[in-house]
């Protein structure tokens, strides 16, 4: 009750920082795991070892996906429920998004392993990373299962208003990556397959510790093995609210996919270990953004459920202001600094350093503005308006992302692929204003045509004399 209590009454700059904040930690945590590996695999295996783990990361990002569509929408259904006061239905949810990660956990890992060679392949692996790659991969889908209770299932902690557990769950992990990744490669020479199964230790850890916040009941929506089962009336919505982060991450496999084949044909394998390199500094700024997302999810999702729309209007605005602060100050850094974050991954007289330094500088000019494209994005798809996120992610990565990736190469070669992030990046920024600037008129329309009940603006005045 207290958890509720906080979403509907407390300052809007004090629940983002309670949740926020551990969810950053969480997901930064979260993507250590392949930071991490590529860090210790490229001073110790060689760029190749960084390549494998580029070409397998498409299909690790279909993991991934599958993972946010159950996982994102069941959490935003079970945070609606909540605000709602429809409890006996967010249980439900819970024992269903469970069921889900199970299922298609066992099925995705068999059909991955059957076809782990052709899908390397399609994903740009060249005959010399293929072997590396697929020793790395066959390991980290073993794991598929504890990976989606870890990621997936640990955001449905975060989704009741227990963001700090939620952050526990992912840093025992993410600790214990570190550690076995140091045993594994560095002290016993296990190289590729060292890595990826310091991977799935961690992340069995993680999923050990979600599994014992419900079975010890200690959590607010209870996991109850009469609802470990599918809803039909319950799973269409979970599928809906989840669809935009699952086809956004499909597409951005696909994306993937694409670079790595045109950084093959334009720049061979130390391209595509460069484009490694970019993606693991990628996530080392993107995982706060996402994790200032998860942080606003409870909030807005709550409250919009409450129909107390200031609270949502100023979660949003509060959210992209500082996630804006956040990816110039990453811009800044990778502008005035870019060696470093290659020196991190790759041996100092290593020949992919000069080509990294340009590329990165090229592939992050539009840095300053991404960080509120995903937020405004993910805002619609919190508040039950899965359409307008999944166009806005159709618009950024297929409208705009792949056409400037098969064009640009073709007249400015692999400088043509570094700039096409960006020239993606500025088209979407444009295309998500529109849709914002009506998002908060609405919002504000409908707080000034007092669309909530009148017990809720005394209390929320009281609250605020308080």
């Amino acid at each position: 009750m207290k958890q509720t209590h906080d979403l509907e009454f407390l300052p809007i700059g004090r629940l983002l920082l309670k949740f926020s904040i551990p969810a950053m930690a969480g997901t930064i945590i979260n993507s250590l795991y392949n930071i991490v590996d590529r860090i210790f695999l490229g001073q110790y295996v060689g760029e190749v070892g960084i390549a494998a783990t580029t070409v397998a990361m498409p299909l690790m990002m279909i993991i991934m996906a599958i993972g946010m569509l159950i996982g994102f929408g069941t959490n935003s259904q079970i945070s609606i429920r909540l605000g709602e006061k429809r409890h006996e239905e967010a249980e439900q949810l819970l024992g269903q998004g469970m069921f889900l990660f199970v299922v298609t956990s066992f099925a995705f890992t068999i059909l991955a392993l059957l076809f782990i060679d052709p899908l390397l392949k399609l994903f740009g692996s060249t005959d010399g990373v293929l072997p590396f790659a697929r020793t790395y991969l066959a390991i980290v889908v073993l794991g598929t299962l504890v990976h989606q209770i870890s990621f997936g299932a640990n955001g449905f902690i975060r989704g009741e208003g227990n963001p700090r557990m939620a952050m526990a769950t992912m840093l025992i992990g993410g600790i214990a990556n570190v550690i076995l990744d140091y045993i594994f490669i560095a002290i016993m020479g296990w190289g590729m397959a060292g890595a990826a199964w310091a991977t799935v230790i961690g992340q069995s850890i993680s999923a050990a510790w979600v599994l014992h916040y419900y079975i010890s009941g200690r959590s607010t929506v209870k996991l109850r093995w009469q609802h470990f089962r599918i809803r039909p009336e319950l799973l269409r919505s979970v599928l809906v609210m989840g669809s935009p982060s699952f086809i956004m991450n499909v597409i951005a496999s696909v994306q993937m996919s694409l670079f790595n084949n045109q950084l093959a044909h334009f720049g061979g394998d130390n391209a595509i270990s460069v484009m490694g390199v970019i993606m693991s500094f990628n996530m080392i700024w993107l995982m706060p953004i996402i994790g200032m997302s998860q942080g606003m999810q409870p909030i807005v999702g709550y409250n919009y459920g409450a129909r107390n729309f200031a609270r949502v209007r100023r979660t949003l605005f509060l959210t992209n202001i500082v996630a804006t602060a956040m990816s110039t100050v990453f811009f800044t850094l990778v502008m005035i600094f870019p060696e470093y974050v290659f020196r991190l991954f790759i041996k100092m007289d290593s020949e992919v350093i000069p080509v990294g330094i340009d590329a990165v500088r090229r592939f992050m000019l539009s840095l300053p503005i991404v960080g509120y494209t995903i937020i405004s994005g993910h805002y619609f798809q919190f508040t039950g308006r899965p359409k307008v996120s999944l166009a806005l992610t159709i618009t950024r990565q297929i409208g705009f992302l792949i056409p400037a990736l098969m064009i640009l190469p073709e007249f400015f070669g692999l400088f043509g692929v570094w700039y096409a992030m960006p020239t993606s990046d500025l088209a979407a920024f444009i295309v998500t204003t529109f849709f914002v600037i009506r998002e908060l008129r609405q919002l504000s329309q409908r707080t000034a045509s007092k669309e909530y009940a009148p017990d809720d603006v005394s209390e929320n005045n009281q609250a605020r004399e308080a």
